[in-house]
């Protein structure tokens, strides 16, 4: 069996060596395109050194504790100053809005011109979507 399976091997290198161009001259591939990669590390870099976001980790569970610590905080602080009680009517605002933003469709993970229609693969942007209007899209989930 074994040597069955090098018998192959061996065929399969002659016709190889047979193929290829004496000279190298003759390839059908094309060069590769340095231009993209110079592209997206130009990109990565200015992503680097716009500095960062501090929006970027706000997500409703956080406001929902950030409510609820503003409203004890001032209800707490209004028995010594009065005016401490809109702290807790703040809070009891900034808690309904996140409650309210919990229940919207987060999409956080992909990015954000993913979320658009489609994904990326292998650094190439795919369309998953048809968009034809048919009736299938009228179901689809999203």
């Amino acid at each position: 069996m074994p040597d069955k399976f090098e018998r192959e091997i061996e065929e399969i290198l002659a016709k190889l060596d047979d193929d290829l161009p004496a000279d190298g001259k003759g390839t059908t591939r094309s060069p590769i395109s340095l231009t993209q990669k110079r592209a997206q590390k130009a990109r990565a870099q200015r992503m680097r050194t716009a500095g960062p976001n501090p929006f970027a980790k706000l997500n409703p569970t956080t406001l929902l504790f950030a409510g609820a610590g503003m409203v004890f905080g001032g209800l707490i602080a209004s028995g010594v100053w009065s005016p401490a009680i809109w702290v807790a009517f703040a809070g009891v605002v900034v808690f309904i809005g996140a409650f309210f933003w919990s229940f919207k469709k987060s999409d956080r993970a992909t990015p954000a011109t993913a979320r658009a229609q489609g994904t990326f693969w292998r650094d190439r942007y795919i369309n998953d979507r048809s968009g034809d209007g048919g009736i299938k899209d009228r179901f689809r989930r999203k």
